[in-house]
């Protein structure tokens, strides 16, 4: 394998850079040598709502109302986890 080269990169926003400075493109590649896309960033999320059901206090037992509340708040929890590992897979932050 050829000998690798490393440079080490500032990264600056766009208003920062002035008419002296030369701009210089970044490539990422994978482990394998292949070139791999600059990741996008993904839409917002929302944030999961807030929890539906009360605490239980007094030690009774929790009724099916209460069940299903927490049931159906720990589905949403669910759904926006799923949706963030998505994006991050997406981003090539997490392996597929």
């Amino acid at each position: 394998m050829a000998e690798q080269r490393a440079t080490q990169l500032k990264v600056v926003s766009q208003t920062a850079i002035n008419k002296e400075q030369r701009v210089e493109k970044v490539a990422l590649f994978n482990d394998d040598g292949t070139p791999r896309p600059v990741p996008k960033q993904a839409a917002a999320q929302a944030d999961v709502g807030a929890l539906t059901q009360a605490a239980i206090t007094g030690g009774e037992s929790p009724t099916e109302a209460e069940f299903n509340a927490l049931r159906t708040d720990h589905a949403a929890t669910r759904t926006v986890l799923n949706s963030l590992l998505a994006k991050l897979r997406t981003a090539g932050v997490i392996a597929t």
